[in-house]
């Protein structure tokens, strides 16, 4: 393999190993011999994938993946599961879909999650200088993937809000 096969590939994973997403989530579809297994969305398909094939009773089933990144994952993965009948989802498998998640809400539990990470990030020890860039290009990206989804939640609150009906108000709107 030449140097830059080498490069080429390293540039499709990110730091952890898993393949680089850009702070995209993906969706991702395991099949098996009697068709589609699983459907699931993650920022980390590759390792997410890794864990199901670990430690799920029918990981061992699994022959084929794709992976696939819409513009709502969230959305995509719900509509997967419900058209395409997986046998092991149990979420939104039901007769009818549920309703969409509280956008809001759903990215908050986003945003608390990358704040987390970051945290953990901050707190890693460098090992070598080459740790010490990899750590830092981590920071920055949990930094970036922050402020955007600060700027997602408040333009998702908007969005709610102005929905409501003009006599009905927000707790935080009213005096």
């Amino acid at each position: 393999m030449t140097d830059i096969d080498t490069q080429f590939l390293r540039s499709l994973f990110d730091e952890e190993g898993s393949l680089h997403t850009a702070g995209r989530t993906a969706l991702y579809r395991l099949y098996g011999l009697e068709g589609l297994l699983y459907v699931g969305i993650s920022t980390c398909p590759l390792t997410r994938i890794r864990t199901h094939l670990r430690q799920q009773p029918w990981g061992s089933h699994v022959i084929g993946v794709r992976i696939d990144y819409p513009n709502d994952a969230h959305a995509a993965e719900r509509d997967a599961v419900h058209t395409e009948r997986p046998l092991y989802n149990v979420v939104f498998n039901g007769e009818s879909p549920p309703p969409p998640p509280n956008r809001p809400a759903r990215l908050k539990a986003e945003l608390a999650a990358q704040q987390r990470r970051l945290a953990q990030l901050r707190d890693a020890v460098p090992q070598s200088t080459t740790h010490l860039r990899l750590i830092l290009r981590g920071i920055t990206a949990a930094e970036a993937r922050i402020a955007r989804l600060a700027g997602d939640i408040q333009r998702a609150e908007e969005t709610e809000s102005a929905r409501r009906p003009p006599g009905r108000r927000s707790r935080r709107a009213q005096p």
